[in-house]
């Protein structure tokens, strides 16, 4: 039966987000954070969740904290990661970073990272940044994580993950522009689940509040994503301007 329903969602993640797919996702997550420990936050970059194809250090925006007592800054590591100003107590968290925005702009001697009005022979530009977020529940306490942290486009966890076991349903809201986007595509996975590009657990859309229910079935790491196609503001510049969002968690 589990592979029957995996074999559903799969097909049903396909048939709606083939397209907005393609581009690579970027997402964050925890590496064996305790209590009592500075957190380690690791940047995932790539088709197929969990695996990591990397990305240029100096695209990532800073990485922070929103815990029980407000804001902890993080430093970059040595690779894709960042570390924790300080310990962590128990508690509830929200690390949050992202890729800044950059120019895919098509021209005869390849993709260029610059403006179409700056490239000779341009024929199509995106601009395309990514928004990621991960949860952390530190001890047996489920926190509030429901509160959103101002990205421009952003997953809101409307109850918190470590409240929930494999086989519920995680409601969400989609912000853009602090407000609710909806007719968003969302979709999920988990880590195992398949290793191929672009295939994943779970498919739905927000509502006109920009909310929608997830449902993990499976426990482990989860993935879900959400996109937003705007035209850009000036057509002598770019196209079209891609918005990503990522939430992370772990389901028991």
């Amino acid at each position: 039966m589990r592979k029957i329903i995996a074999a559903i969602f799969a097909a049903l993640a396909v048939a709606l987000l083939a397209a907005p797919a393609l581009a690579h996702d970027m997402w964050i997550t925890f590496d064996k954070t305790q209590a009592g420990q500075p957190a380690h936050i690791l940047v995932g970059y790539g088709h197929a969740f969990p695996a990591n194809e990397g990305t240029e250090a100096e695209k990532l925006m800073p990485a922070y904290l929103v815990g029980p007592k407000g804001r902890l800054e993080c430093k970059a590591g040595d690779k894709l990661d960042f570390v924790s100003a300080a310990p962590l107590a128990e508690g509830s968290y929200l690390a949050v970073s992202g890729r800044q925005a950059q120019w895919y702009t098509n021209s005869p001697e390849g993709s260029q990272d610059k403006p179409k009005n700056q490239v000779p022979g341009a024929t199509q530009c995106i601009r395309s940044v990514k928004y990621a977020k991960a949860v952390l529940n530190l001890g047996k306490t489920a926190g509030d994580v429901s509160q959103p942290v101002g990205q421009n486009l952003e997953i809101v966890p409307l109850v918190n993950p470590g409240a929930i076991k494999a086989g519920g349903e995680l409601p969400i809201q989609v912000l853009f522009e602090g407000k609710p986007l909806g007719n968003s595509q969302v979709f999920a996975t988990f880590a195992g689940f398949s290793a191929e590009s672009n295939v994943f657990a779970f498919a739905s859309k927000t509502d006109k509040q920009g909310k929608t229910t997830v449902k993990v079935w499976h426990p482990g790491q989860w993935l879900v994503l959400a996109k937003h196609e705007t035209p850009f503001s000036d057509p002598a510049e770019c196209d079209k301007f891609y918005h990503s969002a990522a939430l992370t968690f772990d389901l028991k």
